[in-house]
């Protein structure tokens, strides 16, 4: 029987990595996934107005204003006196949407 040396197992380092501060801190990485996830959310065929949207994304208006524009082909807009903002939930749905406003 041969006695190999026992290799100390690997030690993980202590604390936290990068990527769990950049989940928890770095607001280009937090709303775009939490934006992309509430797209999901909805379902090829569900849409949402913003406000609704909003909730359901877990995001404040002042987030959702700095990180829209990267998601232009989910949104609607209503005409009218009153316009409204309307998230699709696929860039197919969105189309179909703008087509009968």
């Amino acid at each position: 029987m041969s006695s190999k040396p026992a290799t100390p197992p690997v030690k993980k380092a202590a604390g936290k990595s990068v990527e769990d501060f950049r989940a928890l801190h770095d607001k280009s990485y937090i709303v775009p996934r939490k934006i992309r996830a509430a797209i999901e959310a909805l379902g090829p065929e569900g849409w949402e107005y913003e406000l609704g949207f909003l909730k359901l994304a877990g995001l404040s208006t002042t987030d959702m204003a700095a990180f829209r524009d990267q998601f232009e082909e989910f949104i609607v807009s209503t005409p009218g006196h009153n316009p409204k903002r309307i998230w699709a939930g696929s860039k197919a749905l969105a189309e179909k949407l703008r087509a009968m406003v």
